[in-house]
């Protein structure tokens, strides 16, 4: 009886398949998937997706990379500009202040002139204009003096005592430029404005307090700011900052916001109002000394200005 599984098994060995060589396998990559029947997928030339998808990724990051570099530089950049024109703008703000300051200066200095040669005229210690061209024509024409004249030698005593009590007394032109000074306002208020933020409900006042007078010494004191309707009803009444009214004046000086200024300050004042500003129709601003004089009260037309939140912010 012949032997089957022993004759099958030397057919099986005799007919081994053939071995691929090393350079064959290095090179084919084939990836095997196996569905839920039993099914065998072969997916070949997988060694090529994987190097185009990794080339693909390492040019995405760096598209990226570059683009976010990019847009960082431009970020700077524009923060950069954004400063400087910020800069700018308070350097405009603070040459224009300096120039009205300046042209404050020059008008105090001419009225301080004119007032001293009005004193000095009305005195009798200088001539008028007039008067001086006349005694110039006069020189220049040759005219003799008056023969019916008499000349002095001697002092007389009524002079003297007339010139002691002048160097005494004080001079008329010191007098009229210290009326004058008196006189003038040391402070002076600009670009007074009124802003509310409708989506918080905030309502803004913004001055500039700028000093006028000529001296060197600095102008202290406390501001208010009385947003008024047509009401006379002082309840219904906004004050910055919050304080009691008295027959429409604040009844606490010091209550109010302090400043110290040598040349201006800017003044914010904020407060949550939930009603509508638009009832406001006039302001007041009110500018007291650090003693409770009163320096200043302005009355300025409200104008609602409605500031619109960034949304880049």
């Amino acid at each position: 009886m012949e032997n089957l599984p022993g004759n099958l098994e030397k057919v099986v060995k005799s007919l081994s398949l053939p071995k691929q060589s090393k350079k064959a396998r290095a090179k084919s990559w084939t990836l095997l998937a196996i569905e839920e029947r039993g099914k065998i997928i072969s997916i070949g030339r997988l060694k090529g997706l994987m190097i185009a998808l990794v080339l693909t990724l390492v040019v995405v990051v760096v598209s990226v990379s570059s683009l976010l570099i990019i847009a960082k530089s431009a970020s700077e950049e524009n923060e950069g500009l954004r400063n400087a024109l910020d800069i700018s703008k308070k350097q405009v703000a603070a040459l224009r202040d300096e120039k009205d300051l300046l042209m404050v200066r020059l008008v105090l200095a001419e009225s301080g002139v004119e007032a001293g040669i009005e004193a000095k005229i009305e005195a009798g210690i200088e001539d008028k204009p007039a008067d001086i061209g006349k005694k110039q024509k006069g020189e220049a024409s040759g005219s003799l003096p008056d023969k019916s004249a008499s000349i002095k030698t001697k002092p007389d005593t009524a002079d003297v005592d007339k010139t002691v009590l002048l160097t005494g007394e004080k001079q008329p032109e010191e007098e009229t430029t210290s009326a004058i000074s008196a006189k003038l306002p040391n402070t002076s208020i600009k670009d007074f404005v009124v802003l509310f933020e409708p989506g918080s409900n905030i309502l803004k006042v913004q001055f500039k307090i700028i000093k006028i007078s000529p001296d060197s010494q600095p102008v202290s004191g406390h501001a208010f700011v009385i947003l008024k309707d047509d009401e006379v009803d002082e309840d219904r009444w906004l004050t910055f900052p919050h304080v009691t009214l008295s027959s429409g004046k604040p009844s606490r000086y010091n209550k109010g916001q302090y400043f110290s200024i040598f040349r201006f300050k800017t003044v914010n004042f904020k407060a949550q109002y939930e009603a509508d500003p638009e009832r406001f129709n006039n302001a007041e601003v009110l500018v007291y000394n650090t003693t409770g004089d009163l320096l200043l009260e302005k009355s300025y037309p409200v104008t609602i200005t409605k500031m619109v939140e960034d949304s880049l912010e």
